[in-house]
């Protein structure tokens, strides 16, 4: 605990204001999945906010410095990670009542425009919904409708390991 004391006050004594920032929303992100308020690390560091509506799911995230890349935009990373996400948990959230869950086997991402706005927007839909296979569509755009990003990505059909039979 000293070790990290240390390093806490070393760091923070020589941060700008930007990375006092940057530490304290990676704490709060940290209390946020532990009080269970995030359901991943991730999501709680991005500060994504997931809904669910009729077979869509959307995943809204700030873009903040954590986010960016050399050029202070979004980074390429960030915003395929954003789509995965958004896919990912649809077909999750509707696989959990049968006790099964579903893995990324593959994903393709076309960036279309540089994203200009402080906000990115995930919406992900079914585009073949099988037993052991699953193929979704994602498109990335800003608040004003502007396209960043379209994705699509394969997921397998799996037994996860706290509900294996």
């Amino acid at each position: 605990m000293n070790k990290l004391q240390n390093l806490f006050e070393t760091v923070t004594e020589n941060a700008s204001e930007q990375e006092i920032s940057l530490v304290n929303d990676f704490l709060n992100a940290i209390q946020q999945k532990q009080q269970n308020e995030a359901p991943t690390y991730l999501n709680a560091v991005f500060q994504m906010d997931t809904k669910y509506d009729e077979g869509q799911c959307t995943v809204t995230m700030p873009i903040t410095p954590i986010s960016h890349n050399s050029f202070n935009m979004p980074h390429g990373g960030i915003i395929a990670t954003l789509s995965d996400n958004a896919m990912g948990f649809l077909i999750n959230k509707d696989l959990h009542p049968e006790g099964k869950g579903a893995v990324t086997t593959n994903m393709t991402i076309h960036y279309v425009k540089a994203s200009t706005e402080k906000t990115l927007i995930a919406t992900a839909k079914y585009l073949h919904k099988g037993r052991q296979t699953i193929v979704m569509e994602c498109t990335v755009t800003q608040p004003d409708g502007r396209k960043i990003a379209y994705a699509t990505g394969s997921f397998f059909v799996i037994n996860p390991p706290s509900s294996s039979k």
